[in-house]
């Protein structure tokens, strides 16, 4: 491990070294030196491999590298103090003309480059020697290998499910059984899942969890990770956390009770508790006995996973799902997913001993994974028989077996020193803790373990994203989130790849995590007096801590920090000292009371991330925060002030991300100019106070290839006749992705808005990575851009357009085609003029798009008639207030919906022509249409699938509710149901009586006076809520409503409902 750490230490000095050697520093003489220094480390560097062979061999090479990690370490911490004088004159130089008269070095200057000059020598002396211990030990250079070729690694991995589990099947089908149909009587069932570390206990918990069946079982469901032994009093705290998700105010075992009886009671609930230690009996009886104290509903279960094979009581043992090695069939799939390209067949070599190395990991999933994860990187069969042939496999020690073969895994991971120095460091959280992506790239940056790659032009946070994407991919992060996109936010550890992680980490990362090592935080200890009394400071690099911390805390004494975390600490001031941690690249003082930050922050030149989340006293930025030239990601609550932003030309990620515009001198729009790296989101504002194009032109947004969403905004009309220029001179760069357009006053938009392209080198290029377009409050605006040429188009939101009539005149491109051939949603607001889709055309979701998925359109009274004969895959259809709409011709073509609402809309007369056959509706909403007289012909016919349905109330003219003759046909799947009336109508359609899957009626404005018989023998029905039935009252709901409701309610007031105690 120490020459993984080493070569990247190494590569990150080695290009400090090249820095500054070019700089006014290197002038001073020092050139020689630093080439010495840099030479001397490329021949270390080069006998690290074979040192990293020999440590378990040669007597003598595990102290050469115990020598060589210190005096790295000590010469990274040099080369950054040369940097970080490097970038403060930078500052300097910013912000003063220089003098060039000729003077003499100040006593100050003289002394530092002395000293500086002294540090150079005595590591050269350091490296010097060590080299020479080196040859003395035997060492030889590293021969050229295989070199892995690059490849890109994908954010989204389509062939890799998190959840999915193979040859588990008959296990997990006997748990839910278990624990819904034969144990379902018993007050509490818990049923342990054993076996070893890596058989997939975890994986079939989750599947278990997350089953349809199971869901809709059980009232609350809650995880949690125990990892640890732990008494009962926190295990029942953890519980409550877990469901709650705040901690119990009170730890005493009565109030904890109490507690979660306020949570569970009157409920079912499943709780999983992974990882499980405690295997005694006794612990198990006193764990059942207090849960049974929770007056809970009957059926409610516990999955204990845990490496225990013997655990808990006898029932315990009897219910127990104790899991075997998986055979080497579904083992060959699950390698096979990782290890070869989906949808091609393996070579028939890599597949001989593809079958061999499977059989080798004698059914251990987790193991499978991990190699065929590394493998899939090698198509050289010499890769393949060497890790078959390795002798871990020989290995009798099960335990030791397994984590051998995947340090194994590791050591053949492409870019092998940096990811598997980046993988040590997440050691640093504890087990089961969900990682962010973004917080883990910053960290490895912070550390230094990642270096900007100039060859294939990928930045600190490029690189650190392949990174994550390798050891994703190699299944070392597993159980990955996703956002919208499909990109991944967020990963966890097996428990033994984290065990792994610990053993490679063992003393490497100089690091104290706060709240996880108990031997450091005691509580009320001091925690810093312990760090100085450890000699520790001086070398401490990374520093977690999230309790409570002493009022003035110095931080004098850690010189070599890069991370300082002090969430959560309930910290209210930061002492000065602060700024005299030039090593700093990240500082999280989130959750923290601070009202200022001190002056000296600005000294932090090499500060990277600076995250004040949640810091709500914290209001006013000092004015040396304009000094952060290396700042890369800032997040805060304050928008911090336009002349500081101006100033943080290193800056990619800003949060909050709105640039205000402002008349003042040093916060116009000219202060985005330096800030080239920019990217994700930008939201400009009151662009009213641009003066001119001229003006807006000197943000060069265009030159920001990063920014992938932008949004401008005006506040006011001041200004509106420079609007069209203004917005002209902001044009966008290429890539962008999400365009949005608020309060432009102009009755058009300028060019590059209406033709959707922007101006690059004299060449029109389309905005063609677009995907969505929010046009809000241009009133005045009397045509929409052209869509046509944006392929990747999926959302069109157009709000408070009122001078719009259509959303494209035919006459445009003398065709009646589609607006969008890619969109896939579109909301159409309070568009008061709108009446047509497409000038001359129906108003068809054809004329849209031939892919629109969802049609929203809401608040425009000029709509008159909406006609979907024609095919189209449509999934929802809202039409909300619009008051004009008088008829729906036809629907005939939405066979695919998934969603119809059609309420307020109070001029429609009728929904006529339905399709033939919609199975796939699901919900339906026609309230508050009050010309209508009935429903739909043959709507039950049509819409038989139907789980939710909203009706009524109909013209008033009416006597009661219409008739629902035909709702009988969807007794199998109706499960909600809501019907709105007046107050003369006397009673509720009888014919639901006949819905035998209905678990829920809700009842407005009807004037019944009793609630009738059959609706007091619908067994199915758990929730009963009426309002403003102005007959009924707490009684005769009471007396009426059916005895296994366990939710019903009056004008929101909840009724008790006198259980038969038979």
């Amino acid at each position: 491990m120490a020459d993984a750490l080493v070569t990247v230490v190494a590569e990150a000095i080695l290009k400090k070294v090249a820095s500054i050697a070019a700089s006014e520093i290197g002038i001073w003489g020092y050139k020689e030196k630093l080439h010495t220094l840099e030479g001397t480390l490329k021949m270390i560097r080069a006998k690290l491999q074979d040192a990293e062979n020999e440590k378990g061999q040669k007597h003598g090479v595990m102290e050469w590298l115990k020598q060589l990690k210190d005096v790295v370490g000590e010469a990274d911490d040099v080369m950054d103090e040369v940097h970080y004088e490097m970038l403060r004159r930078e500052v300097k130089n910013r912000d003063q003309v220089r003098i060039k008269a000729t003077s003499l070095p100040s006593l100050k200057k003289f002394l530092f480059r002395r000293e500086l000059g002294h540090k150079i020598k005595n590591i050269n002396e350091k490296l010097s020697q060590i080299n020479k211990d080196a040859n003395d030990l035997g060492l030889q250079n590293e021969q050229p290998g295989p070199v892995v070729p690059y490849r890109p690694y994908p954010e989204t991995v389509p062939n890799l499910d998190e959840f999915k589990i193979v040859g588990r099947e008959d296990d997990e089908e006997r748990i839910i059984h278990l624990l819904t149909e034969s144990r379902k009587e018993e007050k509490l069932t818990i049923v342990p899942i054993t076996g070893m570390g890596g058989m997939g206990k975890t994986t079939l918990a989750k599947s278990v969890y997350n089953n349809p069946k199971i869901q809709q079982h059980f009232d609350v469901k809650a995880w949690l990770c125990v990892s640890v032994k732990v008494d009962i009093n926190t295990l029942l705290a953890k519980i409550y956390e877990s469901v709650a998700g705040k901690k119990p105010k009170s730890v005493e075992m009565a109030n904890i009770i109490i507690s979660l009886e306020e949570k569970l009671g009157s409920k079912s609930y499943l709780l999983v508790l992974d990882d499980v230690w405690d295997e005694g009996r006794s612990h198990w009886e006193e764990f059942k006995r207090h849960m049974m104290m929770i007056k809970s509903q009957i059926g409610s279960g516990v999955i204990v996973t845990t490496r225990k094979l013997d655990i808990g009581t006898k029932a315990m043992t009897m219910d127990s799902c104790p899991l075997k090695g998986l055979s080497d069939d579904h083992c060959w799939n699950i390698f096979k997913e990782r290890a070869f390209l989906a949808g091609q067949s393996p070579p028939p070599e890599l597949e001989k001993i593809g079958h061999d190395i499977v059989k080798k990991c004698r059914g251990l999933p987790l193991l499978v994974k991990v190699i065929g994860g590394v493998l899939q990187n090698y198509s050289d069969p010499e890769k393949w028989l060497a890790i078959r042939n390795n002798k871990v496999w020989d290995l009798e020690d099960e335990t030791e077996r397994v984590q051998k073969s995947l340090e194994l895994s590791l050591d053949n991971l492409p870019r092998r020193s940096i990811a598997k120095q980046c993988f040590a460091s997440c050691s640093i959280f504890k087990k089961d803790k969900v990682m962010k992506r973004k917080k883990l790239v910053q960290l490895w940056m912070a550390l230094g373990l990642i270096q900007a790659d100039e060859e294939r032009n990928k930045e600190m946070e490029d690189v650190g994203n392949d990174i994550f994407q390798i050891l994703v991919s190699n299944s070392l992060f597993q159980d990955v989130r996703r956002d919208e996109y499909g990109h991944i936010t967020h990963c966890s550890m097996h428990d033994l790849v984290h065990d792994l992680s610990l053993l490679l980490s063992n003393l490497e990362s100089k690091c104290l995590v706060g709240v996880m090592n108990d031997d450091f935080c005691q509580e009320n200890t001091n925690v810093f007096f312990l760090i100085e009394r450890r000699m520790m400071a001086r070398t401490l690099r990374t520093f977690f801590f999230f309790r409570e911390v002493e009022k003035n805390v110095s931080f004098q004494q850690f010189m070599s920090m890069r991370i300082l975390i002090l969430e959560r600490s309930g910290i209210k001031k930061i002492d000065d000292s602060i700024g005299g941690l030039v090593h700093l690249r990240y500082l999280d003082l989130s959750y923290t009371r601070i009202r200022v930050l001190p002056e000296s922050i600005g000294n932090l030149y090499h500060l990277q991330t600076l995250k004040l989340q949640y810091c709500y006293y914290l209001n006013k930025f000092p004015e040396s925060m304009r000094n952060l030239i290396s700042l890369r990601y800032c997040k805060s609550v304050e928008s911090i002030p336009n002349n500081i932003v101006g100033q943080l030309t290193s800056l990619r990620t800003l949060v909050p991300n709105y640039f205000s515009v402002l008349r003042n001198k040093g916060h116009g729009i000219k202060e985005l100019s330096r800030l080239k790296h920019l990217s994700g989101k930008l939201c400009i504002s009151k662009l009213e106070n641009i003066s001119s194009k001229e003006d807006a032109v000197m943000a060069d947004l265009s030159g920001k290839k990063s920014l992938n969403e932008i949004e401008f905004s005006w506040s006011s009309n001041r200004g509106a006749d420079r609007n069209k220029d203004v917005l002209e001179g902001l044009q966008p760069p290429r890539d962008v992705k999400i365009l949005r357009i608020d309060y432009f006053c102009g009755d058009n938009f300028p060019d590059w808005v209406m033709k959707m392209t922007v101006n690059i080198d004299g060449k029109e290029t389309p905005l063609d990575k677009l995907v969505s377009i929010t046009l809000y409050n241009c009133r005045n605006c009397l045509s929409l851009p052209t869509l046509e040429h944006l392929p990747h188009l999926q959302d069109l939101e157009l709000i408070n357009m009122e001078n719009l009539t259509c959303l494209r005149s035919s006459d445009v491109t003398g065709s009646t085609k589609p607006l969008s051939p890619s969109l896939r949603s579109l909301r159409l607001q309070c568009m008061k003029r709108l009446e047509k889709w497409i000038d001359g055309a129906p108003n068809s979701s054809k004329m849209i798009s031939p892919v629109l998925q969802n049609l929203e359109i809401k608040h425009c009274p000029k709509i008159i008639l909406i006609d979907e004969c024609h095919p189209h895959p449509l999934v929802s259809l809202e039409i909300i207030n619009c008051t004009g709409l008088v008829s729906i011709k036809s629907i005939q073509g939405l066979t695919s919906l998934k969603n119809l609402m059609i309420p307020n809309c109070l001029s429609l007369l009728e929904i006529t022509n339905l399709p033939n056959q919609c199975h796939s509706l699901k919900t339906l909403d026609i309230t508050h249409c009050l010309n209508l007289t009935s429903l739909p012909q043959k709507m039950f016919d049509c819409f038989a699938f139907l789980n939710e349905l909203r009706v009524g109330p109909f013209s008033k003219e009416l006597n009661s509710f219409p008739s629902l003759q035909g709702i009988e046909k969807l007794r199998d799947h109706l499960h909600s149901l809501n019907l709105k009336g007046w107050d003369h109508w006397e009673s509720i359609p009888e014919e639901i009586q006949h819905l035998t899957s209905l678990t829920r009626l809700e009842i407005y404005g009807f004037g019944i006076q009793e609630l009738p018989m059959w609706l007091t023998n619908m067994s199915s029905i758990q929730c009963l809520r009426f309002y403003n039935c102005k007959g009924l009252n707490e009684e005769t709901v009471r007396r009426g409503a059916p005895q296994k409701a366990n939710d019903v309610s009056l004008n929101n007031s909840k009724v008790y409902i006198n259980r038969d105690v038979n």
